[in-house]
């Protein structure tokens, strides 16, 4: 997501009772050593701006994306949560952009590589890809470490219950000291599908971003989570969102326009995923 697309690819459940409306869950990140998670990602941006200087435009029209398909094995876990994990990226994985009509299709820099990531004390996430990759490239990969536990409240919560879940989440976005963010999620419900105890979480949220030129992007995104409580996972995660550029009028440099982006991540029930 020039933002990091925000996984959720765990999830355990304690269930109190029967799925009535005042009975609480509880949602917790459960780990192991071993575990394998096989699942295709898919993200698009598509930004339209005008810059103007001196009465000089510049505009900006690019769409880009990313179709991966990805299998992590964790290697090390603290309080339920993955600290360092194997990410064998398929070969046919691929990145796309259009700027201007100008169409193109290439290679994932990390496809038909094993990569190692590792989120530290601090945090911070860091791999240990030795190519040239897009900054967009690498904060997906990264993020492939942020824990499921940003989106967790601290307590039970029953159905139609939110929580500011925006403490938890501002640690692993990029964001400046001037920047603000505001994150709720609400469990929306719990239900039978298919013969299978489902539930959905959403998250909203809101944030300014203050970048070069005194240019302040406002962006609101929303994530639904289904999840299958059996298997203990999020089994599909959808996101969109959009973003508007606005610059004070005694700057030289105004910019207007803004951004749209979509993300899905989908676990591959039954995949046999490769891994070198």
């Amino acid at each position: 997501m020039p933002r990091r697309a925000i996984l959720g690819l765990f999830i355990t459940v304690a269930i109190c009772g029967s799925a009535m409306a005042d009975d609480k869950y509880t949602l917790h990140e459960n780990l192991h050593a071993g575990q394998k998670a096989p699942f295709a990602i898919t993200y698009d941006c598509k930004v339209k701006s005008t810059s103007t200087i001196n009465g000089n435009q510049t505009v900006t029209d690019t769409d880009s994306g990313q179709s991966w398909k990805v299998t992590l094995t964790v290697q090390a876990v603290k309080d339920g949560s993955d600290t360092r994990a194997l990410a064998y990226v398929d070969p046919e994985s691929f990145d796309t952009a259009n700027d201007a009509g100008q169409e193109t299709k290439t290679s994932c820099p990390f496809a038909g590589k094993t990569i190692t990531l590792t989120r530290h004390p601090d945090e911070s996430f860091t791999n240990d890809f030795q190519g040239a990759a897009s900054g967009d490239d690498v904060s997906m990969l990264n993020n492939f470490l942020t824990p499921d536990a940003d989106f967790y409240p601290d307590k039970p919560v029953a159905v139609g219950d939110i929580w500011d879940n925006s403490a938890k989440l501002v640690r692993h976005l990029p964001l400046g000291p001037k920047d603000q963010l505001l994150s709720q999620c609400r469990l929306d419900w719990v239900k039978t599908i298919d013969g299978k105890q489902m539930a959905q979480v959403s998250n909203s949220v809101a944030v300014v971003l203050h970048e070069d030129g005194n240019v302040e992007e406002d962006m609101v995104y929303s994530t639904t989570n289904l999840i299958d409580l059996a298997a203990g996972m999020i089994v599909k995660c959808d996101e969109k969102g959009s973003s508007k550029y606005k610059t004070p009028a005694t700057q030289a440099l105004q910019v207007t326009g803004g951004t749209e982006f979509t993300f899905r991540s989908e676990y591959l029930k039954g995949a046999a995923a490769g891994q070198k």
